[in-house]
């Protein structure tokens, strides 16, 4: 079987090596595209806000919210109190922010893995900065709407999370205080190279998977689940519940970007694509609810001319195996065993 997915993965990484390079004008417009929508979207919004967040977690700052607001943690989602700042600033800053802050709880060995694990399957969200402010600017003319595709991505995370409690039996969760107390310019300096990094590796996916779908012709269906930012930045109408739903699952994209994190905690991929999937569920049911109550302003994407995607096989094809191959790609990663 394993020989078999080698070919597989074989087969699919050169296929895309020598469209890259029959293809190179298409692939290095859609790159650019690519660093245009990371730059105008991604960099912004992203970037001062994780190196605030990565500034918190590694001084007594932490402390101070756990002390204050942490006593939700051991009620709502059966986590130690030190587990909110990593939570909060999770779901409201967005994708890789969750991942990369409950790794350095993790690290700090304030959670276990189990815990590690458990908040890997909700703490994930594309944040106030990407959804709110960003989609709302670029695509839905509308701040209202974003705060409510905001808030049912939030509620689907905080559903899932309070019935993961009850699958560990609840002890008392007393507060941790692991944070030394460290030179402020260390931890600044430490958390502006890691926001950095983070950033540069997340706008190296997006020009990645932006070139390769203007090479495809990926049907606009499709491309926000290989890489939701210029899936659902790209002007073109999307129905606001579908749009939650993929805004809940990330687009693989994001799953690449946090892969090596969830392995960290030995977490399987298919895990945490399992939770993805029903976040995203979730998210479509509460988005509709919500929109009932709260219809959105009838000029939401009034600027934008819609466009009909053609569904030629052989685009509808390549889709479907650049997404398998992405899938396989996953798996590899997480069975490759040394071999000495």
């Amino acid at each position: 079987m394993k020989k078999y997915k080698d070919y597989l993965l074989l087969v699919t990484l050169g296929t895309l090596a020598v469209f890259l390079v029959i293809f190179s004008d298409d692939a290095k417009e859609g790159a650019k595209q690519g660093l245009i929508l990371a730059q105008n979207t991604i960099v912004p919004s992203l970037t001062p806000l994780l190196i605030l967040f990565f500034l918190i977690m590694k001084t007594g700052a932490k402390d101070i919210i756990a002390k204050s607001l942490g006593f939700i943690c051991p009620y709502l989602f059966n986590l130690p109190q030190i587990s909110f700042p990593a939570i909060f600033f999770g779901l409201t800053g967005g994708y890789p922010t969750g991942a990369l802050l409950t790794k350095e709880l993790f690290d700090s060995g304030e959670i276990d893995e189990e815990q590690a694990k458990r908040m890997m399957r909700f703490n994930f969200c594309g944040g106030c900065g990407f959804i709110i402010t960003a989609l709302s600017a670029s695509v839905l003319h509308d701040i209202k709407t974003g705060a409510v595709l905001f808030l049912s991505n939030i509620l689907s995370s905080v559903i899932i999370g309070f019935f993961l409690s009850f699958t560990r039996k609840r002890e008392h969760s007393p507060f941790y205080a692991y944070t030394e107390n460290r030179n402020l310019g260390d931890c600044l300096v430490e958390s502006v190279s890691s926001s950095i990094s983070s950033v540069l590796n997340i706008t190296a996916f997006i020009l990645l998977f932006s070139a390769l779908a203007n090479i495809f012709r990926i049907p606009q269906s499709v491309i926000p689940l290989i890489e939701i930012t210029s899936g659902v930045c790209t002007g073109k109408a999307i129905p606001l519940a579908q749009m939650s739903a993929y805004l809940s699952f990330g687009g693989i994209c994001i799953h690449f970007q946090i892969l090596g994190i969830i392995k960290h905690f030995n977490m399987k991929y298919s895990d945490f694509l399992f939770f993805r999937v029903l976040s995203g569920i979730l998210s479509y049911c509460t988005a509709k609810t919500l929109f009932y109550f709260f219809p959105a302003n009838t000029a939401v994407f009034s600027n934008n001319s819609v466009h009909t995607v053609a569904f030629s096989s052989v685009n509808l094809t390549l889709s479907v195996l650049l997404v398998l191959g992405c899938f396989v790609i996953i798996l590899d990663i997480h069975s490759k065993k040394k071999i000495c």
